[in-house]
């Protein structure tokens, strides 16, 4: 198996970036901007890009930790595990990962290259008050997303 782990501080307290991460308005804010759902535990969100993508069921929700279980969308994705963990160091500092990958593939990489744009996304957000969510997130393919 492997897993995808990025860690990133921002300059808002533990409540502001949790709102970011496990509310619909704060995920259409730096990942996609079609987002809808439900963020409380049991209950899925789906996030599209371009008519696809993930649909995430809430596993686990507190004031310092977000998890989501993959139950649709591209093959790959299904089963993985994604994970936000809030911590108070310096500053604010987020713990991400997408675990359990069967194998390390082209879509693998380019996933965790991704999930690098979007948490710098997230992170202007978080410190300037405005992200770069998909369809305006920076391209790391000159054919699209």
């Amino acid at each position: 198996m492997s897993n995808i782990s990025l860690k990133i501080g921002v300059a808002t307290d533990r409540a502001t970036t949790l709102a970011a991460i496990n509310t619909i308005e704060g995920l259409s804010s730096w990942w996609t901007t079609d987002v809808s759902g439900e963020t409380s535990e049991g209950q899925t969100i789906r996030f599209r890009f371009n008519e696809s993508g993930p649909d995430m069921k809430v596993t686990a929700s507190s004031n310092d930790k977000v998890v989501w279980l993959c139950t649709a969308g591209p093959d790959e994705w299904l089963g993985t595990e994604i994970s936000f963990l809030i911590k108070d160091e310096d500053e604010t500092v987020i713990y991400f990962q997408h675990k359990n990958w069967r194998e390390e593939t082209p879509f693998h990489y380019h996933c965790s290259m991704k999930w690098a744009t979007f948490l710098l996304s997230l992170k202007e957000l978080l410190d300037e008050g405005k992200g770069r969510p998909f369809p305006d997130d920076r391209k790391i393919v000159t054919t699209g997303f």
